[in-house]
């Protein structure tokens, strides 16, 4: 009895320590944990989204500058040609003023305040369109004096006009072609308003500016602000990058309006001009801030939910363990205090309260990964299904009811029926035979259009593989289904935009056929009408030198327009259309190309015309057959066009060639960055050697000098 009442008067062990963490902390801690690691990758995802979006606005911006960058030279070209068939009128070489003033009543009135100007060298100018005959020896406008100083036409920096006073840019040309040393120029001023429309009419992004510079960097146009900033230099950081790289996207600039921007530069193949667009950072990060804002505002009431549930949790689960472990060993008679607790009892109620414990933890952790899988499934619009062969019997998840727009705690269990009626009529027949065709194949791939429930019309792609039983009979089809609404939309936006732009490269083709068309006509009209035989010629040739250009067009974009092509292919149809379109007088043309390399548009267009006028001079200046070789290697490759002629005369310096052919082959050959040479002896032979790797350079080569 002393045994037993010691035994049962033995203490309960003493309970577990205090220092550890509770069961609600531990809920709490799980639930921000996983708060936590859902906000740091939605962040991840928006912070990615927003690189994304960063690089395609800098590639719009760029796309932007270069096109301002080649209709600033588009400009200065269309302003050269009017000076070019303006200079052919009598009387302009020998430098009569009242010759200069009926030409160009003849010419009629210029648009957009643009003047035409004579200047004599030594004595100023001498004549312009805005007064007329001017009495006295005026100040000569910097392009008319590098004109007359360089021999070659001239485009200017901006400068103030010496009667005008007004900022302006300005062509020129000396008078007559070819003189040395030029005692004429001619020159075209554009003002202001005549350089505005390089700019474009195409909307800028949100908040844009555009902006059009001289070679120093002062500012001659821009989309804001233009009377302020005409004459004004670009921002130092901007100049400083345009002349380390001809373009490129800089960030982090301020720009003249004080606002830190993203930066797209480039600068005009021909002039040197710069063109600039800039977006403010403001615009990218309200952006990066909104998409932010709204991942917390989703992210919160999750948080709250969660931090919730697991609280009420802890509480529950603590005020069952505080019952059990104060439950008495007997009920005691009314009136009688209760008897006391029994060590075994605790020890039961602290391993069931352990045991419990741990299965309700399982259970949270199974509904949490469960309810986590549902939320990625809703998240990434896919759920899932199974359907069972034998029984027919079709089951979905949660997130495959809200695919269909379907209430899963309402609708009831799926089938079959339901699933087809959701189908669009059209698609229903191929969706069908898609599933009862993966009972033979074991693979399920399909794309079919839905009517959800609230009447929205979406594309769903369902894959799936078939489970087989012991004996290898198909028993199931799991699979998935995923909304792709979005991507085809994205597919049909991308298809549309590919046609749009097939159709304008094609459309720009056109208009620069029949442009060259209409050049080579005027020419033609102008060479006719011509009193000086001299003259005459030299509007032929230049005649013949539109449709050598229009054929190395045609040949370059009629193809396959945007691709690399075959350089032996491309040189074997040019040579055709040469013996058909340059005149050469029953003369043969022989050509040997190797096969081997082939250049993008761009280089075969420089190409084209360094054959084509080697070939010209040849049979302008040769004699016999000639022979045109191209042989590719891995040390770069060979050009060289050879006639039977007497050759080029002792120390000729093709650098130092005054004629125009020999200058445009030059330029092309360093557009390709090759080297240009003649050889001595009889028969006329011209090597062009090409690297190894032919990429032209972004920045053309100017060849009026």
């Amino acid at each position: 009895m002393q045994e037993a009442a010691a035994i049962v008067a033995t203490p309960m062990p003493p309970p577990a320590a205090r220092g550890a963490p509770s069961l609600r902390a531990r809920l709490l801690a799980l639930v921000a944990l996983l708060v936590v690691a859902l906000i740091g990758l939605g962040g991840l995802a928006v912070w990615q989204a927003h690189a994304e979006s960063r690089r395609q606005a800098g590639d719009r911006l760029l796309a932007a500058a270069r096109a301002m960058a080649h209709r600033i030279d588009l400009e200065f070209a269309r302003a050269e040609a009017l000076l070019t068939g303006f200079a052919a009128q009598p009387g302009l070489a020998e430098g009569d003023a009242a010759a200069f003033m009926a030409a160009a009543a003849r010419l009629g009135p210029l648009p957009d305040g643009r003047v035409l100007a004579m200047a004599r060298m030594g004595e100023g100018q001498v004549a312009n369109t805005a007064m007329g005959i001017l009495p006295g020896p005026t100040p000569i406008p910097p392009a008319l004096a590098e004109a007359l100083a360089r021999g070659g036409t001239a485009i200017s920096n901006q400068y103030r006009g010496t009667l005008s006073g007004r900022p302006t840019v300005a062509v020129a040309i000396p008078l007559p072609a070819g003189a040395d040393p030029p005692r004429l120029a001619i020159g075209l001023s554009l003002p202001g308003e005549a350089i505005a429309p390089a700019l474009g009419d195409a909307p800028l992004p949100q908040g844009a500016v555009a902006g059009l510079m001289d070679r120093r960097g002062i500012i001659i146009a821009r989309s804001r602000d233009a009377a302020a900033a005409i004459g004004q230099p670009a921002v130092p950081a901007l100049v400083e990058a345009m002349a380390q790289a001809g373009e490129g996207v800089v960030e982090g600039i301020a720009n003249r309006d004080g606002e830190v921007s993203v930066i797209a530069f480039a600068r005009a193949p021909v002039s040197g001009y710069g063109a600039a667009v800039a977006q403010p950072e403001a615009v990218f990060e309200a952006g990066l801030r909104e998409a932010l804002t709204r991942l917390l505002l989703s992210t919160l009431p999750v948080a709250v939910l969660g931090l919730g549930i697991a609280l009420l949790l802890a509480l529950r689960l603590r005020r069952a363990l505080a019952a059990l472990s104060a439950m008495p060993d007997s009920i005691p008679p009314a009136g009688l205090a209760p008897g006391p607790k029994l060590a075994e009892v605790q020890d039961l109620a602290r391993a069931l309260a352990a045991a419990d414990a741990a299965r309700t933890a399982t259970e949270a952790a199974l509904r949490e990964r469960t309810a986590w899988l549902e939320q990625a499934q809703r998240a990434a619009a896919v759920g899932t299904w199974r359907w069972d062969f034998a029984t027919g019997e079709l089951r979905w998840s949660e997130a495959m009811f809200r695919l269909y727009g379907l209430d899963p705690a309402t609708q009831g269990p799926p089938s079959l029926a339901l699933w087809r009626s959701h189908l669009l009529p059209e698609d229903r027949a191929a969706g069908i035979a898609a599933m009862e065709r993966a009972r033979l194949t074991g693979r399920h791939e399909a794309e079919a259009r839905i009517r959800r429930a609230d009447g929205a019309i979406r594309w769903i792609r369902a894959s799936g593989a078939v489970e087989y039983g012991p004996d290898g009979t198909p028993e199931r089809l799991v699979g998935a289904s995923h909304d792709v609404t979005e991507q085809r939309l994205l597919a049909q936006e991308r298809d549309a935009r590919i046609a749009e732009k097939d159709l304008l490269v094609q459309e720009m083709h056109h208009r620069v056929k029949n442009s060259l068309q209409l050049v080579q006509g005027l020419l033609l009209l102008q060479a006719r009408g011509a009193a000086d035989p001299a003259l005459a010629a030299k509007l032929r040739e230049a005649a013949g030198r539109i449709v050598s250009i229009a054929a190395v067009h045609r040949r370059l974009y009629e193809g396959a327009p945007g691709m690399a092509q075959e350089v032996a292919e491309h040189l074997r149809a040019l040579v055709e259309d040469l013996g058909h379109s340059l005149g050469s007088s029953g003369r043969a043309i022989d050509l040997s190309a190797a096969p081997g390399l082939r250049l993008p548009a761009g280089q075969m267009a420089a190409m084209g015309l360094l054959v084509t006028e080697l070939v010209t001079n040849a049979l302008k200046h040769g004699a016999g057959r000639i022979a045109v070789r191209f042989q590719p290697g891995p040390a770069g490759a060979v050009l060289e066009v050879a006639d039977e002629g007497a050759g080029f005369p002792p120390g000729f310096d093709p650098t130092q060639s005054r004629g125009l052919g020999m200058r445009v082959a030059l330029a092309m050959a360093r557009q390709l960055r090759g080297a240009l040479a003649v050889q001595p002896g009889p028969g006329g032979c011209v090597v062009v050697r090409l690297p190894p790797s032919a990429e032209a350079p972004e920045d053309a080569v100017q060849i009026s000098n």
